[in-house]
């Protein structure tokens, strides 16, 4: 008698823990429903802003870094990055009071306003549901592996090491952004993927892939494995330098053929340079003491609204041209029809046009309006040599990245950085880029002429960034030591 009750008291037992369970796993699921659904409706906002990428912590700190330089195709050496907020994300609703004067200039990902998280943050969810989260996003990264298993593998298990370790989203910005050291040693090799990056840039690359603003639709061959040879006479043979002439619709109907310069920009030096200093804006150079050598070259290409005056030591003080792109000229910030930074030198704005190049389309709505300020500047100084590059030529830029790797780049046009270059290696027979590729120097300062941080600035989000500067050091003919000591 007494056996059969201690069964029926057992079977009771274990009746009562497995509804127990059965109600804690309903819980569960309800709860877990409910923070999806609001996470849903943050991405559904945010997808009316795609170009305020999440990149990284920002940091309003002044703290000096120093950066040299490293060698590229026929002695080339560097780093560039690019951008800033496209009216799409200044539309995005975020508050200009918290994004002061921002300079747009060489901001991968047009990142001055990415840098902020445009999805609500998950406060209300516990530390395994941002676990559980995590892993479900590694498990659809894996779909993207047509690449570098091994660095995806790597990724993985870095992500969910971090994830035993009790880090939320937040602990993870910061935890990758202390392994950026072993990124940029692959960079140095050639050898990176975007399963490297930090999960919150991995998901702004992805955001721009299926967002494709630009109607990119790639359809060349890819040939990840070119030698530095072929990678050159690719670039010579389908990025050849061209800009606007005035003589395609509309621009013909507009009288420009009577505005641009008469001589094309190829031309305009006669048979060229023999040695060109590519400077970037990176922190990295700041306390690098490579003025002088920099201004010891023929030509010295810089970019945007970057200053010299100040930084001599580092910077140089020569500058030959300057790329500017198209918020430059149309943001009176910068005051582009006024500052004496955009005078005595040769000017070369660009802007982003459809992928397919429509001419009638970009002029009707380009990305920011270069065109009026173009005009009155030329009217205003007709001697200055001052070109619009012709978007078929950054967009075969593009073509050229995207066909030497096997993973989907970003639909975006490159960095100015990247432009900066080719440009240079079509007019200069020796190319050093400085702070292209980072050096030892590395720093999450984004321009040296300001107190902004954002470790996108490096690797991008949404110029293909990644991809340009492991092509830039797939050419690189400069010493390993000088990569990493000096860059140059």
């Amino acid at each position: 008698m007494k056996s059969g009750l201690k069964k029926w008291r057992r079977l009771a037992l274990g009746l009562m823990l497995t509804w127990v369970l059965l109600f804690f796993a309903l819980f569960t699921y309800f709860m877990e429903s409910r923070v999806d659904q609001h996470s849903a409706a943050g991405l559904a906002h945010a997808d009316t802003r795609r170009l305020t990428s999440v990149q990284g912590n920002t940091r309003s700190r002044q703290e000096p870094h120093a950066g040299p330089t490293s060698p590229v195709a026929g002695g080339q050496r560097g780093r560039g990055p690019e951008q800033s907020p496209s009216r799409e994300a200044m539309a995005g609703g975020l508050s200009p009071e918290l994004f002061p004067r921002i300079d747009h200039q060489i901001l991968p990902a047009w990142s001055a306003i990415g840098t902020r998280d445009v999805g609500p943050r998950p406060g209300a969810a516990t530390r395994e549901q941002r676990r559980q989260r995590d892993v479900q996003e590694e498990e659809e990264e894996e779909v993207m592996g047509e690449e570098v298993e091994g660095n995806e593998e790597e990724q993985s298990f870095t992500t969910r090491r971090a994830a035993a370790d009790g880090l939320d989203d937040s602990d993870l910005d910061e935890y990758y952004s202390s392994k950026s050291t072993s990124v940029v040693q692959r960079l140095w090799k050639g050898n990176v993927s975007l399963g490297m990056l930090s999960p919150r840039l991995q998901r702004a690359m992805k955001d721009y892939l299926s967002s494709n603003k630009h109607g990119v639709a790639y359809r060349g061959r890819r040939s990840p494995r070119q030698s530095s040879k072929q990678v050159l006479c690719e670039l010579k043979k389908r990025s050849r330098v061209r800009t606007l002439d005035g003589a395609e619709l509309p621009f013909s109907t507009l009288g420009w053929r009577k505005i641009v310069p008469d001589a094309p920009l190829r031309q305009l030096y006669g048979s060229g340079f023999h040695s060109c200093a590519v400077v970037t804006s990176a922190g990295a150079i700041l306390h690098s003491g490579l003025g002088r050598e920099i201004d010891s070259h023929d030509a010295v290409l810089r970019f945007n609204s970057a200053p010299t005056e100040g930084y001599e030591r580092d910077v140089g003080e020569k500058t030959t041209i300057r790329i500017i792109n198209s918020q430059i000229m149309a943001n009176p910030t910068y005051r582009f029809n006024s500052s004496l930074l955009y005078r005595n030198v040769t000017l070369v704005a660009w802007d982003p046009a459809p992928y397919k190049v429509n001419l009638r389309e970009w002029y009707k709505s380009p990305d920011y309006n270069l065109f009026t300020p173009y005009v009155e500047h030329r009217k205003k100084h007709p001697t200055q040599p001052f070109y619009i590059l012709h978007p078929t030529f950054t967009w075969r830029l593009w073509d050229v990245v995207q066909g030497n790797t096997l993973e989907n780049i970003q639909p975006n046009p490159p960095s100015s950085g990247f432009i900066g270059i080719v440009l240079m290696m079509s007019l200069c027979e020796e190319v050093h880029v400085y702070e292209y590729i980072p050096s030892l120097r590395q720093t999450e300062l984004c321009h040296y002429h300001e107190r902004y941080y954002d470790a996108a600035c490096t690797l991008g989000a949404y110029h293909p960034l990644l991809y340009e500067k492991m092509l830039i050091q797939r050419i690189n003919s400069g010493s390993e030591g000088d990569l990493k000591h000096k860059g140059a």
